[in-house]
């Protein structure tokens, strides 16, 4: 399945729309399958007028408005919706309790940061100036987008303002405080949870994240799903998941999903079944699962030791702390590539025993996950096509590599100092006693 970002992705956004609630719609009283008497909104003004993907129009409303909610504040988050190539389209929300709407831009770009400070500036934008409204949307659309690491601008207010859409930096890990996913995580779930979440997506579980509050629920699972860098998610991934689609939280198969409280208060525990819940605003997890438990000692002390040091976090320190046990588990994958005439293989027999003793057990058990097997066909189809990578993962991996051949230099170094000290100590006393 591979990567789900587009790669040839030509607009900033693919649609903009208004969508305003269907009144007095009642959710609960029928199924998914059955359908509801009504569905969750109208899309009442959008652009570009030509847009006719029908399975994204007729999903807006639900996302747009995922439950019931008695919100009397503006919110704004975002959603996912997965292509039939499997790729990730991201959608952007803001929803004003003061006009009774919401705001919606669909883009295949993953730059929440961009996206979630645009939002407002729309809304203002259109409030102040409909027709120059328009016009910024148009000009956006038709810009293209900036290389890797550039941005570009976009004027309105008859030039006297602009809005700046940067590109982020391949590979780039989040940071704190400029990523807002990041920032919601950290400020809202306690570092436990973030080893406890991180480990169950190891052993791809069947997840939920759940919260009364749409931004900080699709934060938070953006945020863990990022962690799980340089493998990708390959199950069923939904940041907020409206009534509407709540069935899929019975799926039998693993899945990341973010549910609105109002909605998984209309679940049972019997139709859950097993499954492992976050809930981000009031810190409790429940898992029927020992996933800690099962991973690496070594790497769970280390997790714990870095993450409580709250002093140095700013920056991509939280990023690297969870890249960091990813590179001491799988940084090794290269001693297990086998060269052949034409192509190249992953020996997984090969690679366990490579590894440390210590990390053995649990990478036996990686072999069978599929965001394991996605990433080695990933990292072999680069190989295979010539193609060289220097990513943030395999610069940590030198950098590992690089530090424990430090230490084991410092390490024989010392034995022979202390060996040759001692000698030396022997030597004196037995001319001592010789005199």
């Amino acid at each position: 399945m591979g990567s789900r970002i587009k790669n040839d992705v030509k607009k900033l956004f693919e649609f903009w729309c208004e969508v305003s609630p269907t009144p007095g719609l009642e959710r609960g009283t029928s199924s998914r399958s059955g359908g509801p008497a009504a569905p969750a909104g109208v899309i009442v003004e959008s652009f570009p007028e030509g847009f006719r993907d029908q399975e994204v129009l007729t999903g807006i409303p639900s996302f747009a408005f995922p439950c019931d909610t008695s919100s009397t504040s503006v919110q704004t988050y975002s959603f996912v919706h997965t292509t039939g190539d499997s790729k990730w389209r991201f959608g952007f929300c803001r929803q004003d309790p003061r006009t009774n709407t919401a705001m919606v831009l669909i883009t295949y770009l993953p730059w929440h940061d961009t996206f979630l400070k645009l939002l407002p500036v729309l809304a203002e934008l259109k409030r102040t100036d409909p027709n120059g409204f328009r016009t910024f949307l148009s000009e956006a659309y038709n810009q293209g987008i900036p290389d890797c690491g550039g941005s570009l601008k976009v004027y309105y207010s008859a030039g006297q303002s602009h809005f700046t859409f940067e590109r982020p930096l391949q590979f780039q890990l989040p940071s704190m405080p400029e990523n807002h996913n990041l920032n919601l995580y950290y400020n809202f779930v306690e570092p436990k949870e973030m080893i406890t979440v991180f480990a169950a997506m190891l052993a791809e579980r069947r997840i939920i994240f759940t919260s009364r509050h749409l931004d900080r629920l699709s934060s938070c699972i953006q945020a863990a799903n990022a962690f799980l860098y340089p493998m990708v998610w390959q199950h069923i991934f939904i940041p907020v998941l409206p009534w509407e689609f709540k069935d899929y939280l019975g799926a039998p198969m693993p899945y990341l999903i973010g549910v609105p409280e109002p909605v998984l208060e209309t679940v049972t525990s019997d139709e859950l079944g097993e499954v492992v819940i976050l809930n981000c605003d009031t810190k409790i997890f429940e898992s029927p699962f020992d996933d800690v438990h099962n991973l690496p000692t070594e790497i769970v002390s280390q997790l714990k030791k870095h993450l409580n040091h709250t002093h140095d976090h700013i920056g991509d320190r939280i990023s690297k702390i969870f890249l960091n046990a990813l590179v001491q588990l799988i940084g090794g994958y290269r001693d297990a590539v086998e060269y052949h005439e034409n192509s190249k293989t992953f020996n997984s027999q090969k690679f366990i025993e490579s590894r440390p003793a210590h990390l053995r057990p649990f990478l036996a058990k990686m072999m069978d996950l599929q965001i394991f097997a996605q990433f080695i066909d990933d990292r072999l189809t680069m190989l295979n096509s010539g193609l060289g990578f220097s990513d943030e993962f395999e610069l940590e991996t030198v950098r590992y590599a690089e530090k424990k051949k430090r230490g084991r230099n410092y390490a024989i170094m010392k034995n022979l100092k202390d060996k040759y000290l001692g000698k030396r100590s022997l030597s004196r006393l037995f001319a001592k006693n010789n005199t």
